[in-house]
């Protein structure tokens, strides 16, 4: 590959004031590690050290960070967000910048863990009642409040989580809303509830502070949403004050979690063509394991950003690797989705144990602290 082409890889980018050294993000992943422990910091900071321009934390209920109500005692969530303002100053000390995914499951009131409360829905479904349209105002406000705590604990941008099927994105689904009021029927009230949301967040953090939203371009189900209706929302999520999207796809795991069976830069096509069709930055996701396919993306302009998930578990020095010319040394992630994905619950496929590495080719993966 030209060195030219591979260089974009490394140009910096700037969001709002806000320069990213290079166009590698770490895609948030649910690994269990928690924000505080000598575990999450040791597990974070080697992949900032490894060179990743941004990482993005794990998808983080909303009330956990927007009152202590969820935490049942009084000064929980200002202890919260300084154990965030520490993993922020050591991961800007190693040279990359922070955020967090902001993200409401299908619960209210939820509680610390999102597991409380009754089961909601845009529409009822089996154990699940509808929502009412007060309490979407409540989330709504709920999720301003964790983006403005976040803002507060040094965190430099949020990523809002309107993908994978959890609420805000089951609000734009024709499969999941089927309301009569203002958040259901057509394309334009099903986004409703995102751009309130969006708006409200604008309003909380101010105009300079960097927002991102992660949106599933298709959910590859029939009668489900359609790449045509996600760009609609693209534009329009851009228009409330949304900076960057982040190019997802699907509602089920073995969707978001494409396997080896499916081809390298599995969903970069979708990230590509929304990129088209709006002015703002767009992060494209799903097996971009190599230097040479990451490059590509962003030099031929398919996208702003790659996001890497699993393989920055199995080799966290990927990006030095790649930048160094190294590309022989980088362990390579073979997307066997065993040990990185067993804390996610809809799987479980194995016990959420300390003791297990985070992956098979990386004995290391999740026991940084250890030394």
């Amino acid at each position: 590959m030209p060195q030219q082409n591979m260089a974009a890889l490394f140009t910096p980018i700037t969001i709002k004031g806000l320069e990213i050294k290079n166009r590698i993000i770490m895609a948030p992943m649910a690994l269990s590690l928690g924000f505080r422990s000598d575990r999450a910091r040791a597990f974070y900071l080697e992949r900032a050290r490894g060179g990743v321009g941004a990482i993005v934390l794990p998808g983080t209920a909303v009330d956990v960070l927007a009152s202590d109500e969820a935490w049942g005692k009084r000064g929980a969530l200002a202890s919260f967000l300084q154990g965030l303002s520490s993993l922020a100053r050591d991961v800007h000390d190693a040279g990359a910048k922070l955020g967090i995914q902001l993200w409401h499951g299908f619960r209210f009131p939820a509680g610390l863990m999102g597991d409380q409360g009754e089961l909601v829905a845009p529409s009822p479904v089996e154990k699940a009642r509808e929502l009412k349209a007060a309490e979407i105002g409540i989330i709504i406000g709920k999720f301003a409040a964790a983006a403005a705590s976040a803002k507060e604990a040094g965190l430099d941008f949020v990523n809002i989580h309107g993908a994978h099927g959890y609420l805000l994105h089951r609000f734009f689904s024709p499969l999941d809303n089927r309301r009569n009021d203002k958040y259901g029927g057509s394309v334009g009230k099903r986004m409703a509830f995102a751009l309130e949301c969006v708006k409200a967040v604008r309003k909380a953090v101010g105009e300079e502070y960097p927002l991102f939203w992660r949106l599933s371009s298709e959910e590859g189900v029939v009668g489900g949403i359609t790449l045509e209706q996600s760009i609609k929302l693209a534009k329009a999520l851009k228009k409330a004050g949304v900076d960057v999207i982040d190019v997802s796809f699907g509602r089920l795991p073995r969707q978001i979690m494409p396997s080896k069976r499916q081809p390298m830069g599995t969903y970069v096509s979708q990230a590509e063509a929304i990129r088209k069709e709006v002015n703002i930055p767009v992060i494209a996701v799903g097996r971009i394991n190599s230097p040479q396919l990451a490059a590509e993306i962003i030099s031929q302009n398919k996208a702003d950003f790659v996001a890497l998930g699993r393989q920055l578990i199995t080799d966290p020095n990927w990006v030095r690797k790649a930048q160094e010319g190294r590309y022989d040394d980088i362990v390579y992630c073979d997307s066997c989705n065993k040990n990185c994905i067993r804390f996610i619950p809809e799987i479980k496929k194995a016990p959420a144990s300390q003791d297990l590495p985070l992956c098979n080719l990386n004995e290391r993966a999740g026991k940084e602290w250890m030394g």
